[in-house]
């Protein structure tokens, strides 16, 4: 089975876009598949979907993906005329059409982000962890190095009682450098990535939580490279947010993987 694609590189969080038509029942099985093909490097899978002329990106998991959004941005701007652009972009796990702006000419791309659903508390033993909670995806944010594989689990499986999301990810912090990884249900893929945009704009929100009206910026260096955030405080609140770096996209490719077999 071939299937057509194009990989995207936002700051390192190597994204997969399908544009061979797919049913969404078999998007984990597709995914898994490439995900398997170690030359392609992906991170996660993205898929291209068009409605009556109007284009879709749907994460394989069904959550929103900050790094693949504004990736996804970039993709539709190629084929459109002028280097600066805003457009809107429709994408999985976000309950609205998200502003995306594309500069064609320096290679970067900035999205919109969606606000949290709520700031909770993590308990794992005798410590606390702020737990950002996005519609699609909630971040543990973990301040300090990176830490054992069973902390991590343990983390993942006190978060899906907490929050029941289908994909969580644990932002290990040390001042401005951060290293994501990202465990998503629907495939089981437990991923170290490059760099993740909305556990950018989770530890960003949590950052400037305390700060006075107005707006504030940050730039988080990652493994895959850096990650601006800026964030609208009101009230004590965040009421914007958007995230922003570099973005390469690769020419149009076709992959061979196994046809499904039923069962």
């Amino acid at each position: 089975m071939k299937v057509r694609i194009r990989i995207a590189d936002p700051a390192g969080n190597i994204t997969i876009f399908v544009l061979s038509r797919a049913d969404r029942k078999d998007y984990p099985y597709i995914s898994r598949q490439l995900l398997a093909v170690e030359e392609l490097k992906g991170e996660q899978v993205g898929f291209v979907e068009q409605h009556n002329g109007a284009f879709h990106m749907q994460m394989m998991g069904g959550e929103f993906c900050a790094n693949a959004s504004r990736s996804f941005a970039s993709l539709l701007a190629m084929g459109a005329t002028g280097e600066s652009m805003e457009l809107e972009i429709s994408v999985s796990g976000a309950t609205r059409p998200l502003k995306a702006w594309v500069d064609k000419e320096a290679g970067t791309s900035r999205v919109e982000m969606p606000l949290p659903d709520a700031i909770e508390t993590l308990s794992l033993g005798d410590e606390l962890f702020p737990m950002v909670i996005f519609d699609g995806i909630c971040h543990i944010l973990v301040p300090g190095k990176p830490r054992e594989e069973d902390f991590i689990w343990e983390a993942v499986e006190r978060a899906k009682k907490a929050c029941p999301c289908g994909a969580w990810g644990i932002m290990f912090l040390q001042d401005r450098e951060m290293i994501p990884v990202v465990y998503v249900e629907e495939t089981g893929s437990m991923v170290w990535e490059g760099s993740c945009g909305s556990g950018t704009t989770a530890a960003a929100i949590w950052m400037f939580r305390n700060k006075e009206d107005g707006e504030y910026a940050c730039i988080l260096k990652q493994p895959g490279g850096q990650m601006e955030a800026r964030v609208k405080m009101e009230g004590g609140r965040a009421v914007a947010c958007s995230v922003g770096g570099p973005v390469l996209l690769s020419q149009e490719m076709e992959v061979e993987i196994e046809e499904r077999r039923l069962t």
